[in-house]
């Protein structure tokens, strides 16, 4: 074997060391989680995690350079030995590469972890569930497609049809592979946003008698209980003196009156305090959410689960949220949205024409559950689709799309724990 094979094989074998290290780890170590208590580190963050195949990777061919230095002695080959080595040689490069390959997948993903505040799952059967399978998984997959691009290799000549099958079955693996790191990445970083925001509602306790309590918190200075204040007064205002908490007007109705307080533009009017802060907020993502947190016990004393039901401010979340689940992540349909939206205002239009343009763009299943929530009766009913989807091409013009769309989602969460 000659050395460079040898110094494919060695660093695709040797990963196997570590894996077994890492089992033994987590095993001896599965409860306590002591070495890892440093520094405040969660013990389930995945930020660490993540880079974990790429380090072990790079210690591994580390080694395998050491394996170069001695050098066996050519020994006489008759044909089907220098058959036997060419395979070898052909198998441990694939396998090889293949592990490049994804590695590069799993350091491009990296990127959009590291952008991210510290990614906790605080389970710890799934957590390391993932961090051992996943490591697996890259040696595993890049053998057995080495093994299928190597008999790709061997048919090429006797039947091209087998081989180009077992060629596009071995790239169609390394697809899978691709799509299912983006996947975990993606369901990772929800289930991570889902810990803070229930560490965040057992932290705020019982709610019943925040708002009187605000005032009284150590965190609240003069200036932000004044605005506690204001938002309460133009909530109760706003929302519940035009029929907004009773359940009574049609959601339909309830945008149309907050959208004409929204045009009178009132600035020095306590009613239409809330609106103006949150049009102060609406170019700002990072301050969004953290006023959410600062603010939120406010709005969790004005409305109460039942005043959140009866005035169904749960379909309206939910309608939110699930449109934002069809089309939240498609950027560039937004964007057109937008477009088409803005361009209809400017000529007068009321938008009729809006939802259908885009109809084929969202879910036929999403859509069918946003007709059966059923906020408004069923004349208005097509002006909420063009709304539950229009809110978030509006958010994603402004930018905050991920910022309201988290804020949604605790809202939802406590109010369902609440229920518990």
């Amino acid at each position: 074997m000659d050395r460079k094979t040898r110094f494919f094989k060695n660093a695709v074998i040797l990963q196997f060391i570590p894996l077994l290290l890492l089992c033994l780890f987590i095993v001896s170590n599965f409860r306590e989680q002591k070495i890892l208590k440093i520094r405040q580190l969660h013990p389930y963050e995945f930020n660490y995690g993540e880079l974990l195949p790429l380090i072990f990777f790079a210690v591994c061919c580390m080694v395998a350079l050491f394996t170069l230095f001695p050098k066996t002695p050519d020994a006489p080959e008759d044909d089907e030995e220098i058959l036997k080595r060419k395979r070898k040689q052909n198998f441990w490069k694939f396998a090889f590469y293949c592990n490049v390959f994804l590695l590069f997948v799993i350091g491009m993903f990296s990127v959009l972890v590291f952008q991210k505040d510290a990614l906790i799952i605080d389970q710890p059967i799934h957590f390391y569930a993932i961090i051992f399978s996943r490591f697996l998984l890259v040696i595993i997959i890049s053998l057995v497609v080495a093994s299928f691009l190597l008999a790709a290799g061997l048919y090429w000549k006797i039947n091209k049809s087998l081989a180009t099958v077992i060629l596009i079955f071995s790239f169609l693996i390394l697809t899978v592979s691709t799509v299912f790191e983006l996947v975990f990445v993606s369901v990772f970083i929800e289930n991570s946003e889902r810990h803070f925001i229930a560490k965040a509602q057992k932290q705020t306790g019982n709610q019943e008698e925040v708002y009187e309590d605000y005032g009284e918190s150590e965190e609240a200075d003069g200036e932000s209980e004044n605005t506690a204040t204001l938002l309460y007064e133009s909530w109760i205002s706003l929302i519940e003196n035009c029929g907004g908490t009773d359940g009574k007007e049609q959601f339909f109705n309830i945008r149309n009156l907050i959208e004409i307080a929204q045009q009178e533009q009132i600035s020095y009017k306590d009613d239409y305090y809330l609106l103006n802060f949150i049009d102060n907020l609406r170019n700002k993502p990072d301050e969004i959410y953290s006023e959410f947190e600062t603010f939120k016990p406010v709005f969790y004393s004005a409305v109460s689960e039942n005043t959140y039901r009866r005035a169904h401010f749960d379909k309206i979340v939910e309608g939110l949220l699930l449109a934002h689940e069809d089309i939240g992540g498609e950027k560039d349909l937004l964007s057109e949205m937008y477009k088409v939206m803005k361009s209809n205002a400017k000529d007068e239009g009321d938008n009729t024409d809006f939802f259908e343009t885009f109809e084929y763009n969202f879910s036929e299943e999403t859509v069918r559950k946003l007709y059966a929530l059923k906020v408004s009766n069923d004349f208005y009913l097509s002006s909420d689709m063009r709304w539950f989807y229009g809110f978030w091409a509006r958010r994603n013009n402004e930018g905050n799309l991920k910022e309201v769309a988290l804020i949604l989602k605790e809202i939802k969460e406590h109010y369902e724990n609440s229920e518990e």
